[in-house]
């Protein structure tokens, strides 16, 4: 008895992290952050994604809600695009038939200069 529990677990643990991993598609980006001088400039990327699907199915690829390509029966690729972001962007991979979304990847915008105001260090009302 003791050996079918071990044989069981062993089986167990062999087949379950390929089902879990098998229904993640996965989104990266590359660059991920952008420097800009101020923190209302713009600012141009060259972003190189690379898109990775379990199975082979229909997905478009959106930043923010705006569509920027779709593919048929993709399941790897890669993706070259000229950005020209202000904010922090979010990059989200749509299954085109069902509408949800299968994986995300942003892009976060910094400033150079620092805040002009500062936290003050100690509260008003201290004695010390």
């Amino acid at each position: 008895m003791k050996y079918l529990h071990c044989a069981v677990y062993t089986v167990f643990l062999v087949f379950w992290p390929s089902n879990a991993v098998a229904k993640k598609g996965k989104l990266s980006v590359s660059p991920k952050v952008c420097v800009v001088s101020e923190q209302q400039d713009f600012c141009d990327l060259d972003l190189k994604f690379t898109i990775t699907l379990p199975q082979a199915m229909d997905v478009c690829l959106y930043q923010q809600k705006q569509q920027l390509k779709c593919w048929q029966k993709m399941q790897f690729t890669h993706f070259e695009y000229k950005a020209h972001v202000q904010v922090e962007t979010i990059y989200s991979l749509i299954n085109s038939h069902t509408e949800k979304p299968i994986a995300a990847a942003s892009i976060e915008v910094q400033s150079t200069h620092a805040k002009t105001t500062r936290r003050r260090l100690r509260s008003p009302w201290s004695f010390f």
